[in-house]
């Protein structure tokens, strides 16, 4: 694996009503968070909140050798890389009583999920009741609490420095240098960086699902391994507000990225692009000798070919 510098993931995932992720609304309503472009809102899922959901994906389906710490009552973690897959791969900062802090940056870049479509025209408010409480010993109140919710295709990415899986950065101050340094082994790197792809295909406990399931795994992914570490790929969807791809967009970044990526594997199911968009990516992929197959086998594909390196 020594020639892989970085993986690319980049998806697309269309839900139901749900309110993936609660902004910052009165105790009486929970609304969607929302970004603005051209004066227009749009829903989105921070990619904090988007960290957590990968994170709880890998951690429930770890084996009984395999640990991942849980933060304490103050957010910290325990911060040895070399047995904890979550200081490992998340990053984690330490506070050292007569020291100040450790800091490890993470090797797992994670974008926050962007609502493709205007939150106006596809939006609603559910109207539900919090029993919470009982007066004089005997009658149970409850609060009104109206859930904003909405439907959508969302877009996510994450990127992974492979270098610094696993590894500690070492700084020679005398000669200004910096090396990499392994605390793992060549297997469990390997192990680690397969268990987040793994982990965006069963991606979940994101809130508001008592009440509003949804899925929100990939219907459209796209994986690239690259030898020279580079976020390019993020780009290659764009779709209007009729859910028209940019054509366009995807042959320019496709080709560019094709040229530093070892392999790319690419997994659609149907009705996530128009029959005509779905034609094009299809013939664009086999023009380059590229096959789409589910998502879910997109990613096996890529967990067994990294099993190989």
């Amino acid at each position: 694996m020594s020639e892989l510098k970085g993986i690319n993931v980049v998806w697309l995932s269309e839900t139901d009503l749900t309110n993936l992720n609660a902004g910052e609304g009165e105790s009486n309503y929970i609304d969607v968070k929302k970004y603005k472009k051209n004066g227009i809102e749009y829903p989105y899922v921070s990619g904090q909140a988007m960290r957590f959901y990968l994170r709880e994906a890998i951690r429930r389906n770890l084996n009984n050798d395999e640990y991942m710490c849980i933060p304490d009552d103050k957010g910290e973690t325990c911060g040895d890389i070399s047995k904890c897959i979550n200081c490992d791969l998340f990053g984690f900062m330490t506070t050292i009583k007569g020291k100040g802090a450790i800091t490890r940056v993470s090797p797992v870049k994670v974008s926050p999920a962007i609502g493709l479509f205007s939150f106006d025209e596809n939006s609603n408010v559910d109207f539900l009741t919090r029993r919470h409480r009982v007066t004089e010993g005997t009658k149970m109140e409850g609060d009104i609490v109206n859930v904003e919710m909405g439907t959508n295709i969302y877009k996510s990415g994450i990127s992974i420095d492979l270098l610094r899986v696993g590894a500690e950065e070492k700084i020679d101050e005398e000669n200004r240098t910096a090396d990499i340094e392994d605390k793992i082994d060549e297997n469990e790197k390997i192990s680690r960086i397969k268990k987040i792809i793994e982990g965006i295909g069963f991606i979940s406990d994101y809130s508001k699902q008592a009440r509003l399931l949804t899925d929100f795994t990939p219907d459209l992914v796209v994986i690239s391994l690259q030898n020279i570490y580079s976020h390019r790929l993020q780009k290659l969807f764009e779709l209007n507000e009729e859910g028209e791809l940019n054509k366009e967009r995807f042959k320019e970044i496709l080709e560019e990225v094709s040229k530093y990526s070892d392999k790319l594997f690419f997994g659609m199911i149907s009705g996530i692009l128009k029959n005509e968009d779905a034609e094009f990516v299809k013939n664009t992929l086999q023009e380059k000798n590229m096959e789409i197959k589910t998502p879910k086998d997109a990613i096996d594909d890529a967990v067994a070919y990294l099993s190989t390196q």
